[in-house]
């Protein structure tokens, strides 16, 4: 190639430019030497020469009719991003002041505001059960900025359609709508509501065209945030419980005091009986754990076992520290994280414990470094997460939300119904769940369809479903149902309707829904229910168990005479009573509920053909449940008994069967105490699995050999169900390697485990290293070969056996596991 054929890719020489003597300029020397000049006018110095002002764009011509619009809604997307954020936390750690105050700071409306804050603040306020502030945000993550406002359900589609106009045509100003003619007489429930939207949208069109900076955020994106601050109330603990369960994209806050918990955690809350006594709630609610394990609750509650490893997941949860005073010791902070975060490491949970503020709920300036902190979270969750959301979706919510009866908005629907409406905006039915789905995602509304009792109920109104869980569950003493729900836990279906006057035809499925969450028991006729020794009518009754008011009973500490299902979970059941209630009355005809007052009794009574019949107690005392039988005597056959027993164990574990799939970790047991000692020991039952008894405890004639028999035939207590021991009570590998030595009777011990070696496995025991290899594999191979390895078991054949070195030490290490 020559050098003229590759001039073009080589870089001239600079060359020297001399200005012009009718222009002004500045001589520049070049990298190469040479010289060239900046020009500081133009040919044009004496016009507008800028063409971003000269420049002509033609208006959007065509004006938006009623059709276009409605084109719009049924085919365009809109960028949303969507989430719940649920406030909980222990009582009186100061939750309720830093979030509102939090929202007085973030939420700025103009001073000539038809409605003020404290309207929107309260519109669906309740702290003796649940709050809900409905928010949306103006802008998006991508530009840092957000303005954030209350809105309403259909104000979020407003919003949401505005946007996409904005996106649409930015030059607001020339958006123009038709003037529609008169509605027919005759139109849809869907058009009427086509055209509020056009009209309010088009008001709101020409509220802000003069507002650039308003314009500007809503082009750039819309939130749709829901908040929910949870109050002090039996009730609605385990409906959050499920509730977060189906809200997947929601962030939660765990609020604790530095001040009254912190220095109390291993002691049950404090509920001051100044604002928690008039309700009883003082002395009936948070009874049984401690401030630590509520707390590691309400940071984990409604994940299960298969989400513990997502990282949106884990990062979904705040830990915040309050404090009244203007700084709090360093070392004190410090110390509480590591004991409440050594607390979650033990239980499996330490991974959702990453973040952690600290707020003094009386300095304005801390709790608007803490609302910062959180809007960066949630900029920092959903970031990736915008969805692009259909706008008849968001069109079809808003539509829900706006039907009522009887001057009511509605609070449940059937997904049958939605499917109807939704048919106007050529959604199948297959696109009407995935609605269902995304909407209740951040809260908006609540759809369970894995329940087949319910799959066809959806809850549109979170807030109005609570407030009837309030009032059914915390009845005004004048209401003629109020007697027997407060003093016995229940209710005639007749009665639920009249709580219901308002949603009439809601009361029956706002029932289903309780009874499938496991928060109340059906009774299909009140010839079942014994209150003093009469029965009810026959009508369907419900039972349940949190609404009584009556103190706790608690049995004496030195009783043996019982079995006990105990539960271990970070996410404990919440009223397991009303689970296995229903579980029995749902499967035994023969069975009747005997109305009790103390709220953690229950109690029933099984007929027998052969005798007289059984009653058997159950005594809610938190991880552990008592099972007694009342009324046995030699009168009475032991089929009957074991019959009645093994009716009480099958229900208790179908009961806890179903909450398996929504309660992480979840393991329970069947056991009886240990005569020997029985706050400490216990021997566990199982299905075809004769009971590992001590010499202390006899088997014969009494309550042990009633509960064991049923148990060996309770299928679903077999080695291979659900079912589990306390975590620490098989025995591991670990805890072999603990209990190695060489000072033990080689053959004592080859004896006690029944260990046969024809294949010669075990080594020499000549040596003492020889010793410990040999009872190394031993245990492994007795690990094996038994059903139930449990630490009870070998001990028991260690001591039966004269091992007493070997016992001693496993001793040690039941008792170490037990102390923790």
């Amino acid at each position: 190639m020559t050098d003229s054929e590759k001039g073009y890719l080589t870089e001239a020489e600079p060359v020297a430019i001399i200005p012009a003597d009718d222009e002004g300029g500045s001589i520049f020397l070049t990298g190469g030497g040479g010289e060239y000049v900046y020009q500081e006018t133009s040919d044009f110095d004496e016009v507008v020469e800028d063409i971003p002002e000269s420049l002509h764009i033609r208006p959007l011509n065509e004006k938006i009719s009623h059709e276009a619009f409605l084109n719009i809604l049924l085919n365009e997307m809109v960028p949303v991003v969507t989430g719940l954020i649920a406030v909980m936390g222990l009582p009186s750690s100061g939750k309720t002041t830093v979030l509102e105050s939090v929202l007085r700071q973030k939420i700025e409306l103009k001073p000539d505001a038809n409605v003020g804050f404290d309207y929107y603040l309260n519109r669906k306020r309740d702290e003796k059960c649940l709050s809900i502030y409905d928010l949306c945000a103006l802008g998006s993550s991508q530009h840092n900025m957000y303005a954030w406002s209350f809105a309403t359900n259909r104000f979020g589609a407003i919003y949401s359609i505005l946007s996409h106009l904005v996106r649409r045509n930015p030059c607001i100003a020339d958006i123009e709508f038709e003037t529609t003619c008169q509605s027919p007489k005759y139109v849809t429930d869907m058009d009427k509501h086509v055209r509020w939207l056009l009209t309010r949208t088009q008001e709101l069109i020409k509220s802000i065209q003069n507002d650039p900076g308003k314009v500007t955020l809503i082009h750039d994106g819309v939130s749709l945030i829901n908040v929910i601050d949870v109050g002090v109330n039996k009730a609605l603990y385990p409906f959050l419980s499920m509730m977060l369960l189906h809200c997947h994209r929601h962030i939660r806050l765990a609020f604790f005091s530095l001040d009254r918990d912190v220095p109390n955690l291993e002691e049950k809350p404090n509920l001051p009986h100044d604002l928690y006594g008039k309700r009883r709630d003082d002395v009936l609610v948070m009874r049984h754990r401690s401030r630590l394990t509520y707390l590691l609750h309400f940071a984990t509650v409604g994940y299960t076992q298969q989400q513990r490893n997502q990282e949106d997941v884990q990062n979904a949860t705040v830990m915040v520290a309050t404090r009244n005073e203007s700084a709090t010791d360093s070392k004190i902070v410090a110390e509480a994280k590591e004991k409440i975060s050594q607390q979650a490491q033990s239980r499996g949970v330490d991974q959702f414990l990453k973040n952690w503020l600290e707020v003094n709920v009386n300095n304005d300036q801390s709790i608007k470094e803490l609302g910062e902190k959180i809007e960066d979270l949630i900029k920092y969750k959903y970031k990736q997460r915008t969805l692009l959301l259909p706008l008849r979706w968001i069109v079809l919510r808003s539509l829900v939300v706006s039907f009522n009866s009887r001057g009511t908005k509605f609070m449940i629907v059937r997904r049958s119904f939605i499917i109807h409406s939704a048919k106007e905006l050529n959604m199948k039915e297959t696109e009407v769940d995935e609605f269902l789905k995304t909407f209740t995602d951040f809260g908006s509304i609540l759809y369970m369809p894995q329940y087949d009792s319910i799959k066809d109920i959806v809850i549109v109104n979170i807030w109005e479903f609570t407030q009837y869980l309030n009032k059914l569950y915390y009845p005004q003493e004048g209401e003629p149902y109020a007697s027997n729900l407060l003093k016995y836990g229940i209710i005639s279906e007749s009665s639920v309707k009249k709580i219901f006057c308002k949603h009439p035809d809601s009361a029956e499925d706002f029932m289903t829904v309780l009874t499938t969450i496991a928060m109340a028991s059906k009774i299909e006729s009140g010839r079942s229910i014994l209150i003093d020794d009469h029965q009810q009518r026959n009508e369907v009754h419900y039972y349940l168990p949190l609404a009584r008011t009556h103190e706790e009973y608690n049995p004496p500490d030195k009783e043996n005479d019982y079995a006990f299902i105990e539960i271990e979970s970070v996410n404990f059941p919440a009223n397991v009573q009303a689970c296995i209630s229903y579980a029995i009355m749902d499967n035994n005809k023969d069975a009747a509920l005997i109305a009790t007052e103390h709220s953690n009794v229950s109690r029933f009574l099984f007929q027998s053909e052969s005798g007289p019949p059984i009653t058997i107690e159950m005594i809610y005392k938190g991880s552990k449940t008592r099972l007694r039988i009342l009324n046995s005597s030699s009168d009475t056959s032991l089929a009957t008994v074991v019959e009645a027993c093994k009716k009480v164990i099958t229900a208790s574990c179908r009961c806890l069967q179903r909450k398996i799939n929504t309660i992480r970790d979840l393991k329970y047991s069947f056991a009886v105490p240990c005569c020997k000692s029985p706050d400490d020991k216990c021997h566990y039952l199982y299905y075809k699995h004769n009971p590992e008894f001590c010499d202390a405890c006899p088997a014969e004639n009494n309550f042990r050999l009633y509960w064991s028999s049923a148990a060996k035939q309770c299928k679903l207590l077999e080695k291979d169900s659900e079912a589990r021991m306390d975590r620490d009570n098989l025995l591991k590998s670990q805890d072999i390697s603990s209990l190695i030595t060489d000072d033990y009777d080689f053959i004592a011990l080859k004896r006690a485990l029944n260990i046969v070696d024809d294949s010669g496995l075990l080594p020499e025991v000549s040596s003492p290293e020889g010793k410990k290899k040999a009872l190394m594999l031993m245990l492994l191979l007795w690990e094996k070969q038994t059903d139930q390895p449990t630490k009870h078991a070998l001990l028991n054949l260690l001591n039966t056996d004269g091992c007493y070195s070997i016992a001693r030490k496993l001793e040690i290490l039941i008792t170490e596991l037990n102390l923790n």
